[in-house]
């Protein structure tokens, strides 16, 4: 894959640029975990386990598993996202963002294979007039929606650690050839823990909104089983999956 070169997106440089669509997202077909915003919990958790992410301790990460080792991403399709939700940051793709003063500035990646400089009209960014397409308006409702996420994220990430409900969590994935493969770089809630905690202290994550979410992840390993169906389509698939949590 050709490295990423992101540009500001400008009304005149981009004035003739078009972005194709790829319904089976290929650009993440190699991809195991990918970061997601507070705001695609409820979503994403009926689909895919909801897992915090410690190899960047202290900077913990939310994240969607879209798939596991030995395999690639189980969600992308030779056609079409095997899914009923999509991360945002999948979504986003070829576009990208930074903030200026918490101004959300649009990038987009000029060397990508489905951005072009010869735009069709319902591929383009720009109306004749300067102004952004219904296309471009979706891909930034996107970009705003993934970094509002993702700062609620870090708030979210703060409290449940700050409470001490963060537990290791270990997969163990069992392959058709017998061949175990373990990780052991994810946390997830620790049921005993949040069940220990006091009233007053329930009742403001309720109020925050921050309860739901809690369940709504411990709800979401379920879906590892759902990885293990999507495998069936691959070569030496897997048979089953182990989960185990540890404390620390």
């Amino acid at each position: 894959m050709t490295r990423p070169s992101y540009v500001t997106l400008d009304t005149q440089q981009h004035k003739d640029t078009g972005i194709t669509q790829d319904p089976g997202f290929s650009h993440a077909r190699a991809f195991n975990l990918v970061t997601i915003g507070f705001n695609e919990i409820a979503s994403l958790s009926g689909c895919m386990p909801i897992v915090i992410v410690n190899d960047t301790k202290p900077e913990y990460t939310l994240a969607a598993v879209v798939g596991m080792a030995p395999f690639d991403n189980l969600f992308c399709g030779k056609a079409q996202w095997l899914g009923h939700a999509i991360p945002l940051s999948i979504q986003s793709h070829p576009f990208n963002y930074a903030l200026d003063n918490q101004s959300l500035r649009v990038l987009i990646n000029d060397a990508d294979e489905r951005v072009s400089q010869q735009a069709t009209p319902s591929t383009r960014l720009f109306s004749s007039d300067g102004q952004p397409t219904s296309l471009l308006k979706h891909y930034q409702s996107i970009l705003s929606n993934l970094v509002s996420g993702q700062q609620q994220a870090k708030a979210f990430i703060e409290i449940i650690a700050n409470l001490n409900l963060l537990t290791p969590l270990s997969t163990t994935l069992t392959l058709q050839d017998g061949q175990e493969v373990v990780s052991n770089d994810l946390l997830t809630i620790d049921e005993t823990r949040l069940a220990e905690l006091e009233k007053d202290t329930v009742m403001e994550l309720h109020e925050q909104g921050v309860l739901i979410a809690i369940h709504a992840m411990m709800l979401s390993l379920r879906q590892y089983n759902r990885l293990v169906q999507l495998s069936q389509h691959h070569e030496n698939s897997a048979v089953k999956v182990s989960l185990k949590l540890a404390k620390d």
